[in-house]
This record gives C-alpha cells, sequence and structure tokens, in this order.
C-alpha cells in the first residue's frame, strides 16, 4: 500500500539497549533529513 501513498520514506534508525554515539549520529543525520525535508516542502517550524 505504500506505492499509492505521496510520501518520502526515510530510513530507520534501530537501536537495542542503550544507544551508543554511533546510534545518536544516525538519530542526528534522520533528523538533518527530515528538516530537510520540511524545507523542501515549504514547512515553518514553529
Amino acid at each position: 500500500m505504500i506505492p499509492n501513498l505521496k510520501v518520502d520514506v526515510l530510513a530507520p534508525v534501530p537501536c537495542k539497549g542503550v544507544p551508543s554515539e554511533t546510534d545518536y549520529n544516525a538519530l542526528d543525520k534522520l533528523a538533518e533529513a527530515i528538516a530537510e525535508k520540511h524545507k523542501d516542502h515549504g514547512f515553518r517550524s514553529p
């Protein structure tokens, strides 16, 4: 059903247990990707 949606699918950040530095770096990259997608689509932050 996902191909019928008009959305951008970003890669998840899997983490088991206590997050490591690598996990936090992956979350930072995901947050940057989300912010960039919002900017591209004209969404503003509050």
